[in-house]
């Protein structure tokens, strides 16, 4: 599965407005097999799940092959770290 999959779960969760909160977002049988971490998976897909720049950068990638993990980092190491075309800037700001 691959966040443009997502994009009928993301539709649903628009039009569905405050009734299609984060609770019941992380047991929709779409997202929920993925077992993500809670904060994981409301950051990066809740939030951004149907921002175009965002899919257009991530929504290659097979969600289903993805391991998480918790590490501490400095955050001297957040300076070098890559990210998307749509994040560009971004850790510098």
């Amino acid at each position: 599965m691959k966040l443009k999959d997502l994009s009928p779960l993301m539709k649903r969760r628009r039009t569905g407005g405050l009734s299609y909160g984060y609770d019941r977002f992380r047991i929709d049988p779409a997202v929920a097999p993925l077992h993500w971490p809670d904060d994981v998976l409301g950051q990066f897909l809740y939030d951004f799940g149907d921002n175009d720049r965002f899919v257009t950068d991530y929504g290659s990638i097979d969600l289903r092959e993805i391991t998480w993990r918790l590490e501490t980092i400095p955050a001297t190491d957040f300076h070098g770290m890559p990210t998307g075309a749509s994040d560009d800037d971004c850790i510098e700001e």
